[in-house]
């Protein structure tokens, strides 16, 4: 069974990647990720190096798992700096494939597929390790931090399928930033412990005027503002354009203009909506937290792919189904509890988990296939 039909192919192959909205931050690493790139070997596959960094958060991920599987509690101080480390890697060596693919002449759609979908996984995975690092079991305000997180980076794809372009910021906070702020919380709590973002923020300024407040609660709250300003800017951005802006050659078989703008913008809020009444449930289980986390990202990765995929390929955006309909299944479930809510999460993760995988891998075999290259070697590409 295939997930990409020849139109589909044949569009993938006229895909031209177009990003913009590089910050201070992202021109002042360029010298460093130039250096970088040059003492790799030539033989170096660039998809490779995004799996070496997603790789090394998977690492963090089970430890942190295996430390904090409610994600309350405190760990040994070493797994947040090295959960810190992983993220600052993955960040690093995610901004140096497409260097490396240029350096070798080896780029190609594939690499920026791979690259995009795994960070659509790593997303999931380093916001677990925050959950972690501020030891703050599963609740309203994590679940409002995930959304925090989780929404501009997928509608920065949903931007780039109606104007083409792939916005990493709005010129002053991008994704670098946002990273190394993420990463910056484990550091926090490796050096000081995690009990450090409980304490009332009275301690720190007296004049505080809401002594319930906690050190976590400005963090969340700065992630939430700023994730509202870069939707506002991605809004902006795309309902500010006619659908006819987009070269007609980026067409293909999109689906443009503002009824189908509104269309994918429900897709994306429905998805958001689900994993926030999700991940905001704070019954649950021993051992249910994280498979809850789980089963979203998993369907978050999948949606994002294929919002992704469908950019790349020029083709309408055709929401998975399976993956939304089990988290569907979970949520409701979860509210109304008509079957064991941790049974439930267990089943629809083993589901996803195959799901995921048989998609993953049959994309990148057909595109492999496809433009006669390897996912994993440089291949001289097919003239």
């Amino acid at each position: 069974m295939k997930v990409l039909s020849h139109r589909a192919l044949e569009g993938l192959r006229t895909y031209v990647y177009k990003p913009g909205g590089y910050t201070w931050l992202d021109h002042a690493h360029t010298p460093f990720w130039n250096w970088l790139t040059a003492q790799l070997p030539m033989w170096l596959a660039p998809n490779l190096i995004t799996l070496s960094g997603l790789i090394v958060t998977f690492i963090a991920y089970i430890l942190m798992w295996y430390e904090l599987p409610e994600f309350a509690g405190v760990a040994p101080r070493w797994t947040y700096i090295f959960a810190g480390v992983s993220i600052v890697v993955y960040t690093n060596l995610d901004c140096i494939d497409g260097k490396q693919a240029r350096r070798t002449n080896s780029s190609s759609p594939l690499g920026q597929l791979f690259d995009h979908g795994c960070d659509a996984i790593a997303l999931h995975v380093m916001l677990t390790l925050i959950q972690a690092a501020i030891s703050e079991p599963s609740s309203l305000m994590t679940s409002a931090a995930g959304a925090a997180v989780y929404l501009p980076w997928l509608m920065s794809h949903y931007e780039e399928y109606h104007t083409g372009i792939l916005m990493y910021g709005d010129g002053r906070f991008g994704i670098l930033e946002a990273n190394y702020m993420l990463a910056a919380v484990d550091f926090v709590s490796g050096i000081a412990g995690p009990r450090i973002w409980d304490l009332p923020l009275t301690s720190v300024v007296p004049s505080w005027p809401f002594p319930s407040m906690v050190v976590k609660h400005l963090v969340i709250i700065f992630s939430v503002t700023m994730a509202l300003i870069q939707f506002y800017g991605q809004m902006y951005r795309v309902f500010s354009k006619g659908w006819d802006a987009l070269p007609a050659a980026e067409r293909g078989h999109k689906e443009l203009g503002t009824a189908a703008r509104l269309k994918h913008l429900a897709s994306v809020v429905l998805l958001m909506v689900l994993g926030f009444v999700y991940l905001a449930d704070d019954k649950l289980k021993p051992g249910q937290a994280r498979l809850a986390t789980l089963l979203y990202g998993l369907v978050y990765a999948t949606t994002a792919t294929q919002l992704i995929m469908n950019h790349m390929c020029k083709e309408p955006f055709r929401p998975p189904l399976l993956p939304l309909g089990l988290l569907s299944l979970a949520t409701v479930n979860s509210v109304v509890e008509v079957v064991d809510t941790r049974a439930v999460a267990v089943g629809c993760v083993g589901l996803m988990l195959v799901y995921y995988s048989w998609y993953v891998t049959t994309i990148v075999n057909q595109v492999c296939a496809c433009l006669g290259i390897r996912c994993f070697t440089i291949t001289h590409k097919r003239a």
